[in-house]
């Protein structure tokens, strides 16, 4: 029992250490409203795959992380993310980044494209934030010309959510950002930060996850549908068989009638 528990201790220090990456496969849904709230009566993200992550720094190993819910789903147009967390105190210029890498390799150089909700005055009278896309150039964030996508993220007490819309299978070719194809998996950068400042981003809080996009799913046949579907092959195989023994009996009939004439 000793000796089984120090491996079993020893797989889930592994496992915390290295950062276990989450690998997520969206289910479909309806697309829920982008601002920073769940509308649980509208069963808002009710499908959506949720899972817990920890956002931790990469240069102190004694941090002990931000404990997150990581929300993922997806319609047949778009990718949608919410990130919630709890904080005693939320910094001013409190942000969420979601850097999206060109495909799923986690290494640094990979990640090109970042979707970020930035606020400048959270705690403050206005509590404004802006959503801002980028995309990476050797380390430099380089601010698009046009926001491709939708976030927004509200404070409810002391718990943070921050929601993202992502599209996916875009036909508009755009070497600004990552084209999300089906059938592809992706790796996602989630960053935790307090500062507008993004040039050292990647050494900020954060956790990776892979997301695998989905073909869209072909629609629903209904019951009904499916059984007069049945019913017609049926009786158009039963009319096909009398037919056939119709021509059947008319060839014997001919035959008899060639006979009695010789």
């Amino acid at each position: 029992m000793y000796i089984a528990y120090i491996l079993l201790s020893s797989s889930f220090l592994i496992i915390n250490g290295t950062a276990a990456v989450e690998d997520f496969e969206p289910k479909f849904g309806y697309a829920p409203d982008i601002d920073g709230d769940i509308e649980r009566s509208n069963k808002e993200w009710e499908n959506a795959s949720k899972e817990e992550i920890s956002l931790k720094s990469t240069t102190n190993p004694n941090d002990k992380g931000i404990f997150t819910d990581i929300w993922v789903m997806q319609n047949e147009s778009d990718l949608y993310i919410s990130i919630q967390f709890e904080l005693e105190t939320h910094a001013p210029r409190e942000f969420i980044a979601i850097i999206i890498s060109k495909s799923d390799s986690e290494s640094n150089a990979s990640f090109y494209d970042a979707k970020i909700v930035q606020f400048y005055d959270l705690g403050g009278s206005a509590e404004e934030y802006r959503y801002r896309d980028f995309h990476i150039s050797n380390g430099v964030f380089i601010r698009d010309e046009e926001d491709n996508g939708d976030g927004a993220a509200d404070l409810h007490g002391n718990k943070m959510i921050y929601e993202f819309r992502i599209p996916v299978n875009t036909s508009e070719e755009d070497d600004r950002d990552v084209d999300l194809e089906f059938g592809e998996e992706y790796a996602f950068k989630i960053v935790y930060g307090e500062n507008d400042d993004y040039q050292d981003i990647l050494n900020e809080k954060n956790s990776i996850v892979t997301i695998d996009i989905q073909y869209p799913k072909s629609e629903e046949i209904p019951l009904w549908k499916k059984i007069v579907f049945i019913l017609a092959i049926i009786a158009f195989s039963a009319i096909g068989l009398l037919y056939g023994l119709y021509i059947y009996k008319i060839l014997v009939i001919k035959k008899k009638v060639g006979r009695i004439k010789e």
